[in-house]
């Protein structure tokens, strides 16, 4: 199971508010079996690699399709092969650490 960074930003667009393209963008992930969290600042995704990179793709594509000239996307992938993973569990790791 992988766990992957997400950040996609479209640039050159009429708006300072990026909102409405970060939201056409979540959509195209609600629509999978994918589990994610929305940061402030980005997504984080779970799952099968294979289908997360598919997903981001459509996902850097809604932003072509709202209207943007250009997009950013900054991807961050965590693909443990040894034993299963999650966001959740990787924080659970450092905490035990700090001992809270």
């Amino acid at each position: 199971m992988a766990v992957v960074e997400l950040s996609i930003v479209p640039i050159g667009v009429e708006n300072t508010s990026l909102s409405s393209y970060v939201a056409n963008a979540l959509k195209v992930l609600k629509s999978t079996s994918l589990e994610y969290h929305l940061t402030a600042m980005g997504t984080i995704i779970s799952g099968d690699l294979d289908e997360i990179l598919k997903t981001i793709r459509l996902m850097h594509e809604s932003c072509f399709e709202a209207g943007a000239m250009r997009v950013l996307t900054q991807i961050k992938v965590d693909d443990r092969r040894d034993k299963k993973g999650s966001p959740g569990q990787k924080i659970k790791s450092v905490m035990d650490k700090l001992g809270e």
